[in-house]
């Protein structure tokens, strides 16, 4: 996922190696946090997860002496933009509670057919055609995706999964809007630093909805400190949050956006080989095909190039 682009470029990267390790540990990220929702409810994960990365990011930039940016950026800009990360992101890990990992990953790679309508709607960004038939074939994606069942049968009556893909399509649907919105704090201190800055603060509308979940339903704790739960919190909160978004824009400022495109589907195939082959998830011809469908759909769009 991403947020415009970095200002600064690297004298010493590899910046397809670096995209496409950040995909391989967001697709990582599906899979293992469907696996800890039995020890950590999904906000709870949300809130445990960005609070560490954070930590982790900010300790990294104090030691390189680079500050946060708050006192550079528009402040209402960035509380707007931090409120509609916090609502991507909680989305996106109830969806996938309520799907699985393999879903997720897929589901929420329509993210460019969100940030293309955005572009149109807020900043008059012309569509090209061949990125409105890549739209087209990911849509179809999502509602085979949507409708798909036990054994691959289509299935309408089962509403938590429907409730559960549309809470993933909505967590792409925000990423893209976090995206045009955090155009402003971009341009102010960098992508990288706008995204520590947001997700700091995102974690102030995370919190209470955390508190409220753990309320209601609570949490064991004896399931939620075994070692393989304080493992899947780790890798979410250092690898996939702290390194994964370093690396992503350390590659994204020296590469063209088509290699952060193709770099971004290893995130679902990742996914995929770590679901069916560590948790069991079904891979049955309905998920090859709307994958298919919904990959080649963002192949399409990534290949349009919107003019004004």
């Amino acid at each position: 996922m991403t947020l415009g682009s970095a200002k600064q470029t690297p004298a010493r990267s590899a910046p397809a190696l670096d995209l496409s390790a950040a995909a391989a540990l967001w697709g990582g990220l599906y899979v293992i946090s469907a696996a800890t929702f039995e020890a950590i409810p999904p906000a709870t994960l949300t809130l445990v997860r960005l609070g560490l990365g954070v930590a982790v990011l900010l300790a990294f930039g104090r030691l390189r002496g680079v500050s946060i940016g708050w006192s550079d950026v528009p402040h209402r800009a960035a509380w707007i933009a931090a409120f509609v990360a916090a609502t991507s992101m909680l989305l996106q890990f109830g969806g996938t509670a309520l799907t699985s990992g393999v879903e997720g990953s897929v589901v929420t790679m329509a993210t460019p057919i969100f940030v293309l309508l955005f572009g149109r709607l807020l900043d008059g960004v012309v569509i090209p055609r061949r990125a409105w038939g890549g739209i087209a074939l990911a849509v179809a994606g999502v509602l085979l995706l949507s409708l798909r069942g036990s054994g691959g049968s289509l299935n309408v009556s089962d509403p938590s999964r429907l409730l559960g893909m549309l809470a993933l399509v909505g967590a792409g649907a925000t990423w893209a809007l976090y995206s045009s919105l955090g155009r402003p704090l971009v341009a102010a201190i960098g992508a990288s630093r706008a995204i520590g800055l947001t997700a700091a603060l995102a974690l102030v509308f995370i919190t209470p909805v955390a508190a409220v979940e753990l309320l209601l339903g609570g949490i064991d704790l004896a399931a939620a400190t075994t070692p393989a739960a304080l493992g899947a919190v780790a890798y979410l909160a250092i690898a996939a949050t702290a390194i994964g978004w370093s690396l992503w824009y350390r590659g994204y400022a020296a590469a063209a956006p088509r290699v952060a495109a193709a770099a971004l589907f290893l995130q679902p195939l990742v996914a995929a080989l770590l679901g069916v082959g560590l948790l069991g998830e079904a891979a049955d011809p309905a998920l090859f095909a709307g994958a298919v469908l919904l990959l080649g759909g963002v192949a399409l769009i990534s290949r349009g190039e919107s003019t004004r």
